[in-house]
This record gives C-alpha cells, structure tokens and sequence, in this order.
C-alpha cells in the first residue's frame, strides 16, 4: 500500500487521521455519496450517468439520494443533488461522515470515507487496488473494482489510451451499492 511505503520512508508511523468537520446543511437525511474527478482523464469514468439512471428507482424506493461531490469544474451527474465546489474538504468531510455509503474512484473522498468507517465501492484503473485501497476500511464494508487491463499491468500514468476505467460496466457498480446498502437489484442486460 502506498500509506505504507510513505511511512516506511519517513519513518513516520500510521494512525487513524483526525478529519476536522465544519457543518454543511444537507437537504436529506439518507443518502449516498459520488465523486468523479477531473484531474486525472485515467480515473475520470465516463458512464456515470448509466450508474445513477440505473440505481435510482432502487434507491427511491429505500428513500436513499446520491449527492455528487467534489470541485466545481467537474461534471455534473445526472439523478444527483449537485455539491459541486459548494463545500470546502471540511464541509465535503461533514457531508461524508452522515453519508450511508460512498461511490467513486481513487480519490481524497474514498479516503475520507474509510476514515470515518463508511461502505465504499471504489472503482479502480490505472494502478492495483490494494496499492490506494480505502486504508482504514473493514474488508466487508469495501467493494473495489478493477478495470479490465486485458492481462496487461497498470499504468500509473494519469491518461490511458485506451482508458481502461470504462470496462467497468454499469451495472456491476449499481449492484455493488446495492449489495453493500442491503438492497434488491436486479438487470437483465449486460454492458
């Protein structure tokens, strides 16, 4: 893992982190949380869309809304309340911590989730999972899918041609929230 080696080379050891949290108000009490950055067009994920379209009549029936997070600039998802560069991290923090669970890829958020003990699934492309996996996470609570790299390794570059996140299909992030929020999800098709 990378925390690991950070700490092995400063000599520096890990703990749980401390998340400062400054209240944000939220329109609801039961939802979830989804991140899709920008900064890197290897984990920018282009079918979100998809997932959410696909999870929402599951999730209305539970009562359950998806709030998109993260900065302003990035794209906005459809069947999503829309956070975008409305909160700071701290904020951001405060939102994540009264979520049920968090979707998304690599990124500061999915980390944050697994410091406050949150189910995630994360997607994951251009490096191993178990290298940046959710650290601090219970292995029940987590679901991390890999893009298909056709028996090649990772990249860890931050673009990919082709870029392998897209071979995750819909519907295996629908079923994973659904799996890990408890509830029924059924799709006949596959992507």
């Amino acid at each position: 893992h990378i925390l690991e080696a950070y700490a092995s080379n400063t000599c520096l050891k890990i703990d749980k982190p401390f998340i400062y949290e400054k209240y944000y108000p939220v329109g609801c009490d039961r939802y979830i949380t989804l991140h899709s950055p920008c900064k890197f067009p290897s984990r920018k994920y282009d079918h979100w869309d998809s997932v959410t379209r696909l999870l929402k009549p599951v999730l209305d029936k539970a009562d359950i809304e998806i709030i998109q997070v993260g900065a302003k600039e990035e794209k906005r998802i459809k069947y999503t309340e829309d956070l975008l560069g409305k909160t700071s991290f701290n904020q951001m923090a405060y939102v994540m911590k009264r979520a049920r669970l968090h979707v998304g890829v690599d990124s500061l958020p999915i980390h944050l989730a697994s410091g406050f003990g949150k189910k995630i699934v994360g997607l994951y492309s251009n490096m191993y999972a178990c290298h940046s996996r959710p650290y601090w996470s219970k292995d029940e609570d987590v679901i991390l899918l890999e893009s298909d790299k056709e028996g090649d390794k990772p990249t860890y570059a931050a673009g990919e041609t082709p870029k392998t996140i897209n071979t995750i299909a819909p519907e295996k992030i629908a079923a994973s929230v659904c799996k890990l929020l408890g509830l029924e999800f059924s799709y006949d098709y596959e992507t």
